[in-house]
């Protein structure tokens, strides 16, 4: 039906891998997805402010300082390319602005000044295990929603002892989370990988940091079902910054599912090769059977 398997799935796998930050399995991991340029902004802290406690997570684009989580990726990015004097400048402002932005959790009444900032993540266990502080509800096996206070320049993740100080269901904060990032997502794109005019496969890899977490967005997956022209489409993140989506049916279900596995060991920021199914119903996990006809 597809013509030339082939050809359309080597054209996907360049799709997924030529661009982006993705490492081929068994390729050497940059700076920031194995740990050495947390490590640099490590030392810098503790030259700056050597009494601040630092966590580290289990994600290595992210550190604890006081009462904040960094993320590092921007930074990352911006400083790529500089010379090392001009990088530790760069540095050192972004972390100038983090201690004078560092401070305890928000009062109370603050929870209609921060509630426009607030957007909803989904991490794997280990990051829950590492930080069981953080306010989560379980999503799925592997999978749990966590929510953030989204800046340009860094995350702070929600505790439970945030929602409690704001006297604020956690329900409400989810549905305003969850909301902020549909709004956020309205212009979000996606790939579509497209053989003899059908489309066979969808990828979104935003640089956002918030491409798995869309999963919790039905109205952007409704729009990829649409442009996959199919009842039922199957979707993983492998990586918090990369989802896949195809036709339920596709001839190329077990490859693709194999490809997940692939770039989340790959990463960096793996996060899970669990299959979810979306339709007309909703979003919910494969069934065993289902996954035996992904080769899982």
């Amino acid at each position: 039906m597809f013509g030339d398997f082939a050809r359309w799935a080597a054209r996907l796998l360049a799709l997924i891998c030529v661009g982006s930050v993705f490492l081929p399995v068994g390729a050497r991991a940059d700076d920031l997805s194995d740990g050495r340029f947390r490590d640099a902004v490590i030392k810098l802290i503790r030259i700056r402010r050597p009494d601040v406690p630092i966590d580290l997570n289990a994600d290595p684009a992210q550190l604890g300082i006081g009462t904040q989580t960094l993320d590092l990726t921007n930074l990352h990015q911006h400083v790529r390319g500089l010379t090392e004097a001009e990088r530790r400048q760069e540095v050192d402002e972004f972390l100038g602005l983090a201690f004078a932005k560092a401070g305890p959790a928000p009062e109370p009444g603050d929870f209609a000044a921060i509630k426009g900032r607030l957007r909803v993540q989904l991490v794997p266990d280990e990051i829950l295990q590492q930080n069981p502080q953080l306010a989560h509800r379980r999503f799925s096996e592997t999978l749990h929603v966590v929510y953030v206070l989204d800046e340009s320049r860094r995350y702070q993740y929600v505790t439970r002892e945030m929602i409690a100080g704001w006297h604020v269901d956690p329900a409400v904060v989810e549905a305003t989370a969850v909301r902020n990032l549909a709004e956020a997502s309205k212009d979000v794109p996606f790939q579509l990988v497209v053989a003899d005019r059908t489309p066979v496969a969808a990828l979104a890899r935003e640089g956002d940091n918030y491409a798995l977490a869309r999963l919790l967005v039905p109205d952007w997956l409704e729009e990829i079902r649409k442009a996959l022209k199919a009842d039922g489409i199957t979707l993983t993140g492998p990586t918090r910054n990369l989802l896949m989506a195809w036709p339920a049916d596709s001839p190329a279900r077990r490859e693709l599912a194999a490809e997940a596995t692939t770039q989340m060991r790959a990463g960096p920021y793996g996060r899970s090769d669990e299959l979810f199914c979306f339709d007309r119903g909703g979003l919910r996990p494969l069934t065993a059977a289902e996954r035996a006809d992904h080769g899982r």
